[in-house]
C-alpha cells in the first residue's frame, strides 16, 4: 500500500463467524509538495479479545500521551486511555516500549505489531509491520494489504473476497487506478473502532470515505518523471528496459 489515501481503512478484517479488524489511519505531510501519507494509528479488534489501539495524540496534552522525542503517542484499551508504559495490565493482549519500537502482541491468536515511531519532514508517523502467525491462508482475511495467500493476483479485491483485476502497467498499479481501488477501504464513522480525543471525532480524520477522496489525488506521473534525476532513472529501470513509476514515486516522495 503505498496509493496515499489519507482517513481510517480497512486494512484487514475477516470473512464469516470470526469478527476481526485491524484498522489504519494515514495521515498528510503537510510540508512536502505531494502530499504523501503516513500512518498514525492502528486498531486491532477482535471478539473475546482486548481492543488495542496506539495512536498519535493531537498534542502533548493528549490523555496519557507519552512523548517519544516530539511525538505523542497514546494507547487505548478497550476504549480507555493507559500508560503506554505501564503495558495494557492484561495477559491476553501484552504492550512493550523500547526507545522507540512498540509492539503489540496477542498471546492467544499470534498477532504481532511491530511499530517504529518516526518523524519524517517533522511529521510524526508510525512504521508498521504486521505479523500474523496463525492466520488463515485460505481467502477468509480481505483488506487493502490483501490476501495472505501467496498469490498476488487476488490483493486488489471486493470486501467479499471477490477478486479485482489488478492493472497490468506499473503505472496503473500505483496511479489513479490505485488510488481509486484503495478508496473502497475507507471506513465511515460506523464502521470506525478508534477511540477519539475528547475534542475529536471520525470527522477530523476522515478525507476519503464517500466522495471526500474524489478530489486529492493530484499525481502528475509524467511531471514527476520530468523531474526526476537520472540516477532514480536509472534505479527504477526495470531489466527488461521498463520504467517503475512506483519505484519513481517512493525515491521522491520518500527518498
Amino acid at each position: 500500500y503505498n496509493v496515499h489515501v489519507k482517513g481510517e481503512l480497512t486494512f484487514l478484517k475477516s470473512l464469516g463467524a470470526r469478527d476481526f479488524t485491524i484498522q489504519a489511519r494515514t495521515a498528510i505531510v503537510a510540508n512536502h509538495p505531494k502530499g504523501p501519507a503516513v500512518t498514525t494509528g492502528v486498531v486491532v479488534k477482535e471478539t473475546g479479545q482486548p481492543t488495542i489501539q496506539v495512536s498519535l495524540g493531537s498534542s502533548s496534552n493528549s490523555e496519557l500521551a507519552t512523548m517519544f522525542g516530539q511525538c505523542p503517542v497514546q494507547l487505548f484499551v478497550n476504549g480507555v486511555a493507559t500508560d503506554i508504559d505501564a503495558g495494557t495490565g492484561l495477559t491476553d493482549a501484552t504492550v512493550q516500549v523500547k526507545d522507540k519500537r512498540i509492539v503489540v502482541e496477542y498471546i492467544n491468536t499470534q498477532i504481532r505489531l511491530d511499530l517504529n515511531v518516526r518523524v519524517w519532514r517533522n511529521t510524526c508517523h508510525f512504521s508498521v509491520t504486521y505479523f500474523l502467525a496463525d492466520c488463515p491462508c485460505d481467502g477468509s482475511l480481505v483488506g487493502i494489504l490483501g490476501q495472505p495467500d501467496g498469490d498476488w493476483k487476488n490483493d486488489w479485491h471486493e470486501h467479499d473476497g471477490t477478486a479485482v483485476t489488478i492493472p497490468a502497467s506499473h503505472r496503473k498499479r500505483r496511479g489513479q487506478e490505485a488510488y481509486d481501488y484503495s478508496l473502497t477501504w475507507c471506513l465511515t464513522e460506523a464502521e470506525s473502532e478508534f477511540t477519539y480525543e475528547p475534542t475529536m471525532s471520525h470527522a477530523d480524520h476522515d478525507f476519503c470515505s464517500g466522495t471526500k477522496g474524489d478530489d486529492n489525488f493530484d499525481l502528475d506521473i509524467d511531471q514527476i518523471i520530468a523531474e526526476t534525476t537520472p540516477e532514480v532513472i536509472t534505479k527504477c529501470t526495470t531489466d527488461d528496459g521498463e520504467l517503475d513509476e512506483g519505484c519513481v514515486f517512493d525515491c521522491n516522495f520518500l527518498g
